[in-house]
């Protein structure tokens, strides 16, 4: 008897299974922005710090979601059959991997990059509370949520060590430290005020700087809003609803691309076109995967729609340069 969960998985499957893709979506993206905005060295621990904060994130969210299953074991998608049945194993490694992230940011780290975590930390809540009221088939807010916050992730790193944070993580600490026993509500309150007015001063910071980030999270929240539009058309028997949902990711990516094109051609540097580029094919991909959907089942779906997003990383190393400087120094 086929027994679908315990059907081996296909080896292109396993990064998503292991929830290895937003993490390298994420570095690979944090090394471009950082490039388009001229940042000539990132610490190597900031990688790693996003790299283990974004598994964690995903792994968290996909386990939970398999416990909150009601349903056949055998009818959730292959990632939550997976984080279902190695829950035990997955939450030990998320432990350790959070306590290896605690530990550097909070000893290794630079005041201004514990500064944007913990502030991502704000963002991370805010999607949590918006999951529980976004409950529709296509949850556009808690996509926008998740992508912004995604997007925040992959750029504070870069521009937090640039800019003046209008108030830091010791802003919170401080409040506790000043207070006696007695006190110890009133601080609690202080600081919790402190770390709303903090995550919002420094997710205004990151997105005013450039438009960088804001564009890359319209593309990160297109990518995500195409599963959800996707899975949506595939429940559905009606070719109109089907339709419906191929002309809404159409009209959402040909909306980027002429954000793309206005930022090239109006607000944005030298440097930071070839990033445009790569937000166009990157859309363009998504549209290809999206006007061909019926050719693969919803996994490989969600592979491409990954894929869309890690293709178009050596069209910048030739755009910007550095394919180039590696010519120039062979020679």
């Amino acid at each position: 008897m086929n027994d679908k969960s315990t059907t081996r998985s296909p080896l292109w499957l396993v990064p998503n299974l292991l929830s290895l893709d937003a993490p390298l979506v994420a570095v690979c993206w944090m090394w471009v922005i950082a490039k388009s905005m001229r940042v000539v060295y990132v610490e190597t621990y900031a990688y790693w710090l996003l790299a283990g904060a974004v598994w964690s994130i995903y792994v968290l969210d996909r386990v939970l979601d398999a416990k909150r299953y009601g349903g056949d074991v055998s009818e959730m998608s292959p990632r939550h059959q997976f984080h279902w049945k190695h829950w035990k194993i997955l939450i030990f490694l998320v432990a350790g991997v959070v306590v290896y992230c605690g530990y550097s940011a909070f000893n290794v780290a630079s005041s201004a990059l514990l500064t944007a975590g913990v502030s991502g930390v704000g963002l991370v809540l805010l999607y949590i509370l918006t999951r529980k009221f976004d409950g529709g088939d296509v949850a556009y807010a808690k996509n926008f949520v998740a992508a912004m916050t995604f997007s925040f992730g992959v750029s504070a790193p870069i521009v937090v060590e640039s800019i003046q944070l209008q108030i830091g993580i010791s802003d919170i600490w401080f409040h506790f430290s000043e207070h006696s026993d007695a006190d110890f509500f009133l601080a609690l309150r202080h600081g919790a005020a402190n770390f709303l007015v903090m995550t919002a001063s420094t997710v205004a910071s990151v997105f005013a700087i450039s438009s960088l980030p804001f564009l890359f999270g319209m593309l990160c929240f297109l990518n995500i809003t195409a599963i959800d539009l996707w899975e949506k058309s595939r429940r559905s028997s009606e070719d109109d609803e089907k339709d419906a949902c191929e002309a809404i990711l159409g009209v959402g990516l040909l909306a980027l691309a002429a954000l793309a094109v206005y930022l090239l051609a109006f607000k944005l540097s030298e440097d930071e076109r070839p990033f445009c580029y790569l937000v166009m094919v990157a859309a363009a991909l998504l549209q290809l995967v999206n006007k061909n959907r019926a050719m693969f089942y919803l996994d490989a779906q969600r592979v491409l729609a990954d894929l869309a997003l890690i293709l178009p990383l050596p069209l910048f190393w030739l755009l910007s340069g550095e394919a180039l400087f590696a010519l120039v120094g062979l020679f």
